[in-house]
C-alpha cells in the first residue's frame, strides 16, 4: 500500500500531522492543502479495503494518519508471521538419512541465523541439543 501511495504522490499523508494554526490567521494555504490532501489520502486507503472494514472505518473523525496508523498496528502482522513461520519451521525440521548430514545441518543453521534476525537468539547449548535430536533414530 505504500508503494501505492508513494506513487500517487500521498505517501506524506500518513506521515505529516495536520499543521496547527496561526492566531493571524487560522485558515492558512497550508491547512487548506492539507485538508485535501488528507481527504484524498483517507479515500485511498478507504478504497483498498473490504467492504466490511471500510464500514467500520469511514468515519471522518479518522486522519489519513490516524487511519493509517489504526489499520498497521491492528492488522500488520507481517514480521509476526515470519517469525511464526521460522519457529514452527525450525521445531518441526527433521532430518532423515538420504540427505548428507552436512548439507542438513546448514539447512538448521540457516533457520537458526533467521530466528536471530527475528531478535529471537537460541542458546548456544539449546540449538546444538535441537540438532542432535534431530538426526535419524538410526
Amino acid at each position: 500500500m505504500k508503494i501505492w501511495l508513494t506513487m500517487k504522490g500521498l505517501l506524506t499523508v500518513i506521515q505529516v500531522t495536520r499543521p496547527e494554526p496561526t492566531d493571524i490567521d487560522p485558515k492558512t494555504a497550508e491547512i487548506a492543502q492539507w485538508t485535501e490532501r488528507d481527504q484524498i489520502g483517507r479515500g485511498a486507503i478507504l478504497s483498498a479495503l473490504s467492504n466490511t472494514l471500510f464500514d467500520v472505518y469511514c468515519s471522518d473523525s479518522y486522519t489519513a494518519k490516524s487511519l493509517w496508523d489504526e489499520l498497521d498496528r491492528k492488522y500488520n502482522t507481517g514480521e509476526q508471521g515470519l517469525e511464526k513461520y521460522f519457529v514452527s519451521k525450525f521445531m518441526r525440521y527433521q532430518m532423515v538419512e538420504d540427505r548428507s548430514v552436512a548439507e542438513q545441518t546448514h539447512e538448521i543453521i540457516n533457520l537458526e541465523h533467521a530466528l536471530a534476525d527475528a531478535e529471537m537468539k537460541l542458546p548456544e547449548k539449546f540449538l546444538v541439543m535441537s540438532i542432535v535430536d534431530k538426526f535419524p533414530k538410526s
